[in-house]
């Protein structure tokens, strides 16, 4: 199936690809199959904001996600679910590119959720090379559908030992709803377009272009902000291609992994660790206790807590833009 980044979904159609195996997979895969009919039942509640909102979402399949330890001993002493050795046996997947395989995700939060994971066993990373041109790519090929996302191995990622990025129902995020109006213009060319939030709880740097390597080129910028850093920044990103045949990719810059209260201890505890899925505005508690008690302080408290603050986010924008 052709991945060219300069053909259209409809040409490349893995989104309708993608849908047809989560169809099969459904029939075939009994975990599968557990983890869709419990999405039926999950309850929800919003948390209303000035001129925006935070969905809550109950979800007891997100369990193992929540609870995932991503330190290096925890890591090496488990098998990794990603590597195709050791994904279970009714589990099958379709080709993405020559590197990835898109798998139906056997514990969704999207109407229709996928990992697409690297074939081999790489850690978590991004950069402004072949794996951040993959993701604008992959989110070109399902843009019809879904949206592209990533997560770093310090931002939520439950296996970052393995390379993957997620794809999930567009218009499920509150995010995808909110963006025209949340987004102030920084900087904008004949071919690229930058972006800030502004009072928007978690603080983002948004790129827009019909042109790929535009976008590359700012998040090149962005990798190396401040100059000279060598590791990757903390941060969660969501891409989207849009119908007028345009890329936009959301990046939210990250100062720590989870809340506080994450690691609080008896009644103070509420499981929640935020990932790429939280910064477009669902979060998902696999405790009900924890989903009912949940505040609007805590919610402002966990992106306080995760996120840059709007000043640092701000003259972030502000340099890249100057760099480029």
């Amino acid at each position: 199936m052709s991945t060219d980044p300069n053909s259209s979904p409809a040409e490349t159609d893995l989104a309708t690809a993608a849908h047809q195996l989560l169809h099969e997979q459904t029939s075939e895969w009994p975990a599968l199959a557990g983890g869709y009919s419990s999405l039926h039942h999950v309850q929800m509640r919003s948390i209303e904001f000035d001129g925006f909102e935070i969905k809550l979402q109950y979800n007891p399949g997100r369990i193992i996600s929540s609870i995932a330890k991503t330190d290096p001993k925890s890591l090496a002493g488990r098998r990794c679910f990603l590597c195709a050795s050791n994904r279970p046996q009714q589990q099958r997947g379709i080709e993405f590119g020559s590197r990835y395989t898109i798998l139906c995700n056997p514990f969704p939060i999207f109407p229709e959720h996928f990992t697409v994971a690297d074939r081999e066993h790489r850690p978590q990373a991004i950069d402004a090379g072949a794996r951040f041109r993959d993701l604008l790519d992959l989110a070109a090929a399902v843009g019809s559908k879904y949206v592209a996302l990533y997560n770093g191995p310090q931002s939520g990622a439950s296996a970052p030992d393995h390379m993957h990025f997620q794809a999930g129902s567009r218009s499920f995020l509150p995010l995808d709803g909110e963006y025209d109006r949340v987004k102030w213009p920084v900087r904008e060319t004949n071919s690229l377009a930058i972006f800030r939030s502004e009072s928007y709880l978690r603080g983002f740097i948004a790129f827009e272009s019909a042109d790929r390597d535009a976008i590359v080129r700012a998040f090149a910028a962005l990798l190396n902000d401040p100059p000279g850093t060598e590791h990757e920044p903390m941060m969660n990103i969501i891409a989207s291609y849009e119908p007028s045949q345009h890329w936009r990719a959301v990046v939210f810059p990250r100062t720590r992994h989870r809340p506080s209260f994450y690691s609080a201890e008896g009644d103070e505890r509420i499981l929640l660790s935020p990932a790429s899925v939280e910064m477009g505005g669902v979060c998902t508690l696999p405790i009900e206790r924890d989903f009912h008690r949940l505040t609007r302080e805590h919610v402002v408290q966990m992106y306080e807590e995760v996120c840059k603050r709007d000043d640092a986010t701000s003259q972030q924008c502000e340099r890249i833009a100057n760099s480029i």
